[in-house]
């Protein structure tokens, strides 16, 4: 009952106050908007003369229309409120003033624009005429001093009546330019004032003085010397004038002045009419305000008698509220109260005994949902107890699996490490063997005295350096090291390759009676650029097992090659066809997995496990090229081996024909190596250079020895029985006077800065070992009182003559003698890093010259650790002039040229 009571009073008092809003507000905000349009006309109409473009102007106007119309559009709507407002008499004409307005400012900015165009264009024209007049008046001055210098050029006649006709003429003439430049200049300026000046007066003032001052000028103009000039001053001058005509720039601004005083005018009045359309706003607004006054104060009376009647109806309510409050106290709020407790105890885990029903309201069925809440929390619980017990149990199981993969991976560990180390042992007794056979096939090379027999030797030595590489190659395969990547490039000539491995191919055939082709392209490459022992190694795997499954016919080893589009480099392709057993097609899918053999070449008998072009594969992809294979069973195969190559160079082939070097380098030698045939190999390598050698079985014996006498190089093997390389390094380093170590391994070991800083010894030597590379390394151990003999350097010329040719070897004199001055630069004012590396290069190509002296000197820069001194870099420079003089002097005796560009 209050409710509705109170919805009709409120209604009542909503419909009175809507019905006031409805009447004042609007009255009020239709009064405001006047007054602020009425502002906004002011203001605009304040704005309206300083337009000074067109868009702006027309944005001023449409503003003005606009707040115009807003104006009248509220007194309408005023008068409409109420029939007491009376009909304004201004209406209309504030449209008419704006359009009038609107059309006198755009006259004005067009006359604006056109006195701009005269203003610049008379800018213009004075400028023109400034610079003519003072051309003329230097013209002037020019004459009056060409006069004085006439005058004074005969002493001997008197100057007076020469001066008075100079002073007559010329000096009159450049005062009245002087007075012409003063009248346009000032001119000038005058006519740029023009388009600022409104006044009436000040403009009149202008053209009186403007015409006076332009007849003066006229008359000016006379004095000017040069005719042409003249007659340009006058079309100039002629130019001013215009600007007095009827049509000039004076009158058009008059005429802008006008028009600019009518729109200040018109201004005024628009202002005038719509102060009183305001102030008539304004009184309408007051009418309508107190005939909605009026109606409040009924409207407030009417509301203060419903109010009366509604507080009496709320006592009545709040009287029957309170006897609803016992009631709903006594049979609601107690059972709610335990309801809640028992949803507080349930929450907390305390079950109890199922909640009695107290009834079959609402309340009732929350009692009944608790209960069943209860009964699935007792379960979820139950479930939670069981899960917990599988989970420990699964924890158990998980743990116990973790334990078994650790022992697995521990095992897989192990037996990765245990085929670490074979592999290890594995490259270390395979090379040992080899150094031996190498090094004896060397030394027997060197004593041969028949030439069939030094052929035969120089065969099994060529033989047993591949045998080297490809022993790495394979090691590295099994190994899963990607060190078939790390080719060696060297120039070789593509028909000796073509023969060595035809001279293969007629051998493997010769036992099988196979017909040999071998076929090489006419327009082949002389000499390319290669890894020529990965090329040898796959294409000898190819003619091995293309011999091996052919019993009868042809075995054909075909060379051609294409020219690369992008490269421009050659592209070399190996082709070995046979007519044996082939494959089909399932076997050409497998024929490059390890150990993957056709069933035909298993009952045949043939021997191995199908390796070798899984190798060739892997070392086809290091020299970027590609293995493919064709083949019908029955019929025979083809394996194509394309390579990308590069052009190669014949001075820089290396000389696999020359002889063990020798000397007489006079050092004292100790070699520390367990392997009896390695002693003997390096005996007999040092004892061919003129050296003194000593040998220790174990690092022990080595130790004593170096304790006992004084060796200028100890050569130490890595892998000794007693204790490792590295640590006789140390042992004998902390000796006084240590002498240069060089470490001997069979390992693949790289002669870098870290590994011989690791093994603590000056250079790393690998299995077998090289002669050259042992020469470089006892020509950087020369002691420091060794001399750079001529005969040494001119015995050495002489060989290389011998061996290479006299062109060759001059290429390389000219060579070294061109570089030295570069290398020597780096030396001197490089950083440390590169200090060393040029010092190691150029020590490299000295030694090749037996300039034992520079070679020492370069490596102390090369194994100084902060880098060469002032002291030692002079001692360099020193000796790498003498050694300049001293090749010279040998090339010379060896009747070489070493002079860039001789043709000798």
């Amino acid at each position: 009952m209050v409710g509705v009571a109170a919805i009709g009073v409120n209604r009542y008092l909503v419909r009175s106050h809507g019905d006031l809003i409805q009447s004042n507000l609007p009255a009020m905000e239709l009064a405001s908007r006047v007054g602020a349009s009425a502002e906004l006309v002011g203001s605009l109409a304040a704005t309206f003369v300083q337009a000074d473009t067109k868009d702006g102007l027309e944005r001023i106007s449409g503003a003005l229309k606009a707040a115009v119309e807003r104006i009248e559009t509220g007194a309408r709507e005023l008068r409409n409120m109420s029939p007491a407002v009376q009909t304004t008499q201004q209406e209309g004409q504030a449209g008419q003033i704006i359009a009038r307005m609107t059309d006198n400012a755009h006259e004005e900015l067009r006359l604006a624009q056109q006195i701009a165009e005269e203003s610049r264009d008379i800018a213009r024209v004075g400028g023109r005429l400034d610079a003519l007049i003072e051309a003329e008046t230097d013209l002037a001055r020019l004459r009056i001093t060409a006069g004085i210098a006439n005058i004074y050029s005969e002493p001997d006649i008197s100057p007076r009546p020469a001066l008075d006709t100079l002073a007559d003429q010329y000096f009159f003439a450049f005062e009245r330019l002087t007075e012409l430049a003063r009248i346009t200049e000032a001119g000038r300026l005058q006519l740029q004032q023009v388009p600022r000046l409104f006044a009436p007066e000040e403009l009149e003032n202008l053209q009186t003085l403007l015409a006076e001052r332009l007849v003066l000028a006229g008359r000016r103009i006379s004095y000017m010397p040069s005719l042409t000039a003249r007659t340009e001053a006058e079309e100039l001058l002629q130019r001013f004038r215009q600007a007095l005509a009827p049509e000039g720039m004076i009158k058009l601004q008059e005429k802008r002045a006008a028009l600019h005083a009518a729109i200040a005018v018109d201004s005024e009045k628009l202002t005038d009419v719509i102060s009183v359309m305001s102030v008539q706003a304004r009184e309408a607004r007051d009418i309508v305000q107190a005939q909605g006054l009026e109606k409040i104060a009924t409207a407030q009376r009417r509301a203060s008698l419903m109010t009366m009647g509604l507080l009496a109806i709320v006592a009545a309510a709040v009287i029957a509220g309170a006897i609803l409050w016992q009631y709903a106290r006594r049979q609601l709020v107690a059972r709610l109260g335990n309801l809640s407790r028992r949803i507080v105890a349930v929450a907390e885990g305390t079950y109890g005994k199922p909640l009695s029903i107290t009834g079959h309201d609402e309340i009732g069925r929350m009692e009944k949902a608790l209960n069943i809440l209860r009964r699935r929390a007792i379960d979820a619980t139950r479930l939670q107890t069981h899960l917990e017990d599988a989970v420990l149990a699964r924890t158990g199981d998980v743990v116990a699996e973790m334990k078994a993969v650790d022992a697995a991976r521990a095992e897989a560990e192990a037996a990765d490490r245990s085929k670490t180390e074979f592999l290890a042992r594995m490259s270390h007794e395979i090379r040992t063997p080899l150094n031996g056979i190498i090094g004896m096939l060397s030394l027997l090379e060197s004593e041969a005295v028949d030439d069939d027999h030094r052929e035969r030797v120089k065969t099994a030595h060529k033989s047993a350096r591949d045998l080297v590489d490809i022993t790495n190659d394979i090691l590295d395969y099994a190994s899963s090291e990607d060190r078939a990547n790390r080719g060696n490039p060297v120039h070789f000539p593509l028909r000796e390759l073509v023969g060595q491995l035809g001279h293969q191919l007629q051998s493997l055939a010769a036992d099988k009676k196979l017909e040999v082709v071998i076929d090489l392209a006419e327009d082949a490459p002389l000499v390319l650029f290669g890894d020529v022992v990965k090329l040898r190694q796959i294409v000898g795997n190819l003619i091995s097992n293309a011999v091996k499954y052919t019993k009868r016919g042809t075995v054909t080893l075909s060379v051609d090659h294409a020219m690369s589009p992008e490269t421009g480099q050659p592209v070399v392709s190996f082709a070995v066809s046979d007519t044996g057993v082939g494959m089909t097609r399932e076997t050409i899918d497998h024929a490059f997995d390890a150990y993957a053999r056709t069933e035909e070449a298993r009952r045949s008998g043939i021997e191995g496990l199908g390796l070798g072009l899984a190798i060739s594969r892997k070392l086809t992809e290091a020299l970027g090229g590609a293995l493919s294979v064709e083949s019908e069973l029955g019929i025979g195969s083809r394996f194509t081996l394309t390579a990308p190559l590069e052009t190669g160079d014949l001075a820089s082939i290396a000389d696999d024909d020359a002889q063990m070097p020798t000397g007489n380098l006079g050092r004292d030698v100790l070699v520390i190596d367990d392997h009896a045939v390695n002693l003997i190999v390096a005996r007999g390598y040092l004892e061919r250079l003129g050296c003194t050698v000593s040998l220790a079985a174990t690092g022990t014996t080595g130790v004593e020895a170096a304790k006992t006498a004084s060796f200028d190089l100890i050569l130490i093997d890595l892998d000794l029985p007693d204790m490792r390389g590295e640590e006789v390094a140390a042992r004998i380093n902390a000796m006084p006077g240590a002498p240069l170590l060089v470490a001997l391994t069979a390992h693949l070991i790289d002669d870098t800065k870290e590994n011989r800083d690791r093994l603590g010894v000056a250079h790393i030597l690998s299995k077998p070992i090289s002669p050259r590379a042992l020469t470089e390394v006892l020509s950087a151990s020369a002691p420091e009182d060794a001399s750079q003999s001529g005969d040494a350097v001119l015995d050495s010329i002489r060989g290389d003559v011998s061996d290479l040719g006299p062109e060759t070897t001059g290429l390389i004199l000219r060579e070294f003698l061109a570089d030295l001055p570069a290398a020597m630069k780096s030396i001197r004012s490089g950083p440390v890093e590169q200090q060393r590396k040029a010092a190691h290069r150029l020590k490299g190509a000295a030694s090749n010259f037996q300039l034992h002296q520079f070679c020492s000197d370069l490596a102390k820069v090369e194994t100084a650790e902060q880098g060469a001194d002032d002291e030692l870099l002079k001692q360099v420079d020193s000796s790498a002039d003498e050694a300049a003089v001293i090749l010279r002097a040998a090339a010379g005796q060896a009747g070489l040229q070493t002079d860039a560009g001789s043709t000798k």
